[in-house]
């Protein structure tokens, strides 16, 4: 059963409250109202995990309260914070859960017009535990009364409105991709002059371009010292109807000169590496089991991310500049770094088509040229 909540939403609250032993609620905002509400109803509650922001911009605005956190620390609930969070969700067990727009707040519960719905739709109460869990187990640490006193002692210390746009959010990024702090880029394979069509297939890109163990560069513009351990490549294909497909992404190891470059057996075995000798070796490799027309496409991130698409485009929005083309970014280059936000669309839609295509198999991969060292030499050197 599913109905919709307009209002009277701490009713709601309190009504599920009372029936369950285990409460999971995630609100980037929380008042000490609310909160107050909340600890006269937990006497027979073990378990209350919380997830919610600490951006200290947000306490300084009073959007949200410390002193509301403090208190539930102090009757022994756990609270973990979350970068950007933004989603409402309070689930009870695995027997109702409600989601909508209302924040953990007076103003989400009380005066501000919210909707939602509560389920217990078992589904629905699967997939929200699901996220909550995946979003809680980001990391380990926990809310402490040590925290919330440094935390005060900063805000107290602000005396001007550039100090508070200053204040630091505290909180852990969350992210698909898994790889806080790491670059996302895309890798681009072919030439204007040498395309392949919507029907030409991931694997024999991967046979011809060797990608599941590095990929390449000329070296004429210098190494690739931008990449880094753990940074994430997506692979595409440029395509006659000059689109790009992304067939696949692996993990980068960073550049050391020497050991990254094509050696004499790889140029033996592979002619066209004598051109492009310059490496950046990669790990763990999953490529979309289909055609070029089964896999992203670059059109599609620039269609709905605009000035989003890149992290030099994002920039250049921010800073002001309006009147350029997004695809000029893209001219005569090797490469290009994602935004966060793109990377977060083109994550979900990697992972959408190796669903519903699957991965390449990785009997096929293994049996291709490895490279002279292997990955798995060189991994053990180091």
């Amino acid at each position: 059963m599913t109905e919709t909540i307009k209002n009277n939403w701490l009713k709601h609250f309190i009504t599920e409250l009372q029936k369950v032993s285990k409460v999971y609620i995630i609100s980037p905002f929380i008042n000490y109202t609310i909160t107050e509400h909340l600890i006269k109803n937990i006497g027979h509650l073990p378990t209350i995990k919380i997830l919610t922001r600490f951006n200290l911009n947000d306490f300084k605005s009073k959007a949200s309260h410390l002193d509301a956190l403090q208190k539930l620390v102090e009757n022994g609930i756990e609270v973990k914070g979350i970068k950007s969070l933004h989603s409402k969700v309070y689930l009870f067990d695995n027997k109702n859960v409600i989601i909508g727009s209302a924040n953990f707040t007076s103003g989400g519960f009380f005066n501000n017009y919210e909707y939602g719905i509560k389920s217990c739709d078992n589904k629905i109460i699967s997939d929200s535990k699901e996220y909550f869990d995946d979003l809680w187990n980001l990391t380990a640490d926990s809310l402490t009364l040590l925290n919330i006193n440094d935390w005060k002692h900063i805000l107290n210390s602000v005396s001007n409105q550039k100090e508070v746009n200053k204040l630091p959010d505290f909180g852990i990024q969350a992210s698909l991709l898994g790889a806080k702090n790491k670059k996302v880029y895309i890798k681009f394979f072919g030439k204007t002059e040498y395309r392949e069509s919507l029907e030409y297939h991931t694997i024999h890109e991967i046979e011809r371009s060797h990608c599941h163990y590095a990929v390449t560069f000329s070296g004429k513009r210098g190494k690739p010292r931008r990449y880094n351990d753990g940074d994430v490549i997506y692979m595409a294909r440029m395509l006659n109807n000059n689109d790009c497909a992304i067939f696949g992404k692996a993990t980068a190891l960073k550049h050391i000169d020497k050991r990254d470059e094509a050696s004499a057996e790889d140029i033996a075995a592979i002619s066209w590496k004598k051109e492009w000798p310059v490496y950046i070796r990669v790990k763990n490799p999953e490529f979309i089991n289909g055609k070029m027309s089964d896999c992203p496409k670059l059109k599609d991130l620039i269609n709905n991310l605009s000035f989003d698409s890149f992290s030099n485009t994002q920039k250049r929005f921010n800073n002001g500049e309006h009147n350029f083309n997004v695809k000029d970014s893209l001219r005569r280059q090797a490469d290009i770094q994602l935004s966060d936000v793109s990377a977060e669309w083109l994550e979900n839609e990697f992972q959408e088509a190796i669903l519903k295509h699957s991965k390449v198999p990785q009997h096929q991969i293994d049996n291709l040229y490895q490279g002279i060292p292997s990955l798995k030499e060189i991994l053990k050197l180091d």
